[in-house]
């Protein structure tokens, strides 16, 4: 849109200016020889063509020297006015003095910045030649070559303060600047191998130590946003690299022994635990036998315990049983004769027991004794 108002504005310019022109030669009078002088139809008046070249130089300057400017839709301006010294952000859009009170035509000066992610690199390839250069803290401080890439966007919210610091060209002034002095910065703190071993790691440090220095004065607003930093490529000079041949050579045979000395460690700590095994296998075994016979004795006991038991309570029944039955006799009986007659025939007669052939019988302190003859006659 501003393009093609300069464009017009350029026409007009120049369409006054050629009025004008034809105007001065229509003022002169031409004549041909021998004829009478032929006077040219003069074009607009003065008055209209000066207007016209004047509009024209005017709208032309206006759009030339800041009065005029359209802003894209990924991209913000910076409005500085070189009088005043005061700085303003134009939003995307046309805008064009009168109507933008920030322009003003000659005085002001415009940058423009793309909000857009850009890559960004350091060193190129291959890298052993065009590569980025950092010391080590190695012994000797061998050299490590770097070639990276990322991406990067200034912040809307400080985009004055970066355009005041570093101005449009701040991918090139400032963010690959001190991302190399960073990466240095890093490398130089880490022996050579640092980065082969712990790539990622390096990464990030690099990626948190440059976020640290694009903040702004406040220590706190990122100027520029960074992100996906990574190394694309490292390499060492050609002494360093023969050195890590050796050093590899080395370190691998120094993991081989302590790979062996992990295995038999391994080999003994499972012989080890073979034999505790075995050892608690063998004694639980046993303890379940002495387990098993203990319960067979105990319960051998148990059961013989049990037989007596039951042999013990068979007889105490029996036994009841005849007492009971005695008691219920005798209940019955009374004390009758007949009942004593019983007695005396189970006892002494037909029971199978023998008569004594003495009885002894104690009256008054005196002993007399009493002979009983086989045939159960008494003696006096």
């Amino acid at each position: 849109m501003v393009a093609l108002l300069r464009v017009l504005a350029f026409l007009a310019f120049a369409g006054g200016v050629v009025l004008i022109t034809l105007r001065v030669l229509a003022s002169k009078p031409q004549r041909r020889y021998g004829e009478e002088p032929v006077v040219i139809k003069k074009p607009l008046g003065w008055g209209w063509s000066i207007a016209l070249a004047c509009t024209g130089l005017f709208l032309f300057l206006v759009f030339v020297t800041g009065g005029a400017t359209q802003v894209g839709l990924t991209d913000v301006a910076v409005v500085e006015n070189t009088m005043t010294g005061q700085f303003a952000v134009l939003n995307p859009g046309t805008h064009i003095w009168p109507f933008s009170r920030s322009l003003t035509p000659v005085v002001t000066k415009i940058t423009k910045y793309s909000l857009r992610r850009q890559i960004v690199e350091i060193g190129a390839g291959p890298v052993s030649e065009k590569g980025v250069q950092a010391d080590s803290n190695s012994p000797g401080r061998p050299v490590v070559f770097y070639w990276a890439r990322g991406w990067a966007y200034p912040n809307k919210a400080a985009v004055i303060q970066l355009h005041r610091m570093y101005g449009p060209d701040y991918l090139d002034n400032w963010v690959e600047r001190n991302w190399v002095s960073t990466l240095k910065a890093v490398q130089g703190a880490k022996p050579y191998d640092y980065v082969g071993n712990n790539r990622v790691e390096m990464q990030d440090a690099v990626e948190r130590e440059l976020q640290l220095q694009l903040l702004g004065e406040d220590g706190e607003t990122p100027l520029v946003f960074v992100s996906q930093l990574s190394i694309v490529e490292f390499d060492f000079d050609g002494n360093v690299n023969g050195f890590l041949e050796g050093v590899q050579k080395k370190e691998f045979a120094r993991q081989e022994a302590e790979q062996q000395i992990l295995i038999n460690q391994k080999e003994q700590e499972a012989k080890k635990i073979q034999a505790e095994t075995d050892y608690i296998t063998t004694k639980r075994a046993a303890e379940a036998e002495q387990a098993k016979r203990i319960a067979e004795a105990e319960g051998l006991a148990l059961a013989q315990e049990r037989v007596a038991d039951a042999e013990a309570y068979t007889t105490k029944v029996t036994y009841q049983a005849q007492a009971d039955g005695i008691v219920q006799l005798q209940q019955a009986l009374g004390r009758s004769p007949e009942y004593l007659t019983y007695q005396q025939q189970e006892m002494w007669g037909q029971g199978g027991a023998k008569v004594p052939s003495t009885l002894i019988v104690g009256l008054d302190g005196y002993t007399p004794f009493l002979n009983l003859l086989p045939s159960g006659e008494a003696v006096k």
